[in-house]
């Protein structure tokens, strides 16, 4: 699979980053196949849809809330009160756009990126150790 050993000293950050946002990008597609094969309405799990979209993006520059609907695949009163559910926890922040007061912006928040760098490595070492069996 080309991933490194998480046991492993990657290097640089970067390195890090990269090879956890290529298992976040992976998880993203295995949960759309997924989904794609049993049906939404049986499989779906809109707020780890959303937090993969925001973490794979390189610059992680805030997107518009209406993106961020559009990336969990569900109706928007669902996304919506699963985005204020993201809030409330603090995975993520919320802000009005400077350029339209009618829009809102949402991205990752520190604890939201330290949980998926958390859920991302544990996902390299699975894929790590059954690489060996």
């Amino acid at each position: 699979m080309g991933l490194p050993n998480p046991a492993a000293n990657d290097g640089p950050a970067t390195a890090q980053m990269d090879a956890l946002r290529t298992i976040a990008r992976l998880t993203l597609r295995m949960h759309a196949a997924i989904g794609g094969q049993l049906g939404r309405e049986l499989f779906s799990a809109p707020a780890l849809d959303m937090l993969l979209d925001l973490y794979v993006q390189e610059d992680r520059q805030p997107i518009s809330l209406t993106s961020l609907c559009g990336a969990a695949s569900v109706p928007p009163r669902t996304a919506l009160n699963t985005i204020n559910r993201m809030v409330e926890r603090g995975l993520l922040d919320r802000s009005p756009d400077p350029d339209d007061g009618r829009r809102v912006h949402i991205r990752l928040s520190t604890a939201g990126i330290e949980l998926l760098d958390a859920c991302c490595a544990d996902l390299r070492a699975i894929l790590w150790q059954d690489r060996w069996r």
